[in-house]
């Protein structure tokens, strides 16, 4: 009789499965670790989870779609969580980016902002030298 031993808890296998697709912070690209998750709530079919990196504080909303859950009601309580959660600045960090100056006309960033960056970084080549003009 083969013995294995004890199969590990539910927790412990659906953390392992969201380690083994979220290996690293795509902030900062630290490892990831079974503590970095915190199970935020469960359902028979789906569990909602943070991953949050000890490095940088970067968060993501994780859920477990088990058996036959539904997937879009997961990315519905996603996108509530996401909305309900406060920015991942850790405190400690505050000070330092009030400290920072000012840049810019103060406007927030626009969506043609975003599409304009986008746009500039698809043909980027890397050379920042020729970027800022630089000999």
């Amino acid at each position: 009789m083969d013995h294995q031993g004890p199969s590990p808890a539910p927790e412990t296998q659906i953390k392992r499965v969201v380690l083994n697709r979220m290996q690293r912070c795509g902030v900062c690209h630290h490892d990831y670790a079974q503590d970095d998750i915190q199970v935020l709530s469960r359902k028979p079919d789906m569990w909602m989870m943070v991953v949050e990196c000890t490095e940088c504080h970067a968060r993501n909303f994780v859920a477990a779609v088990l058996n036959d859950g539904d997937a879009d009601e997961a990315q519905l309580a996603l996108r509530r969580l996401s909305d309900q959660a406060p920015p991942s600045i850790p405190e400690r960090a505050l000070p330092e980016l009030e400290a920072l100056p000012a840049t810019g006309d103060g406007k927030p960033v626009s969506a043609a902002d975003v599409v304009d960056m986008h746009e500039f970084l698809a043909g980027f080549d890397g050379d920042f030298r020729q970027v800022f003009g630089v000999a």
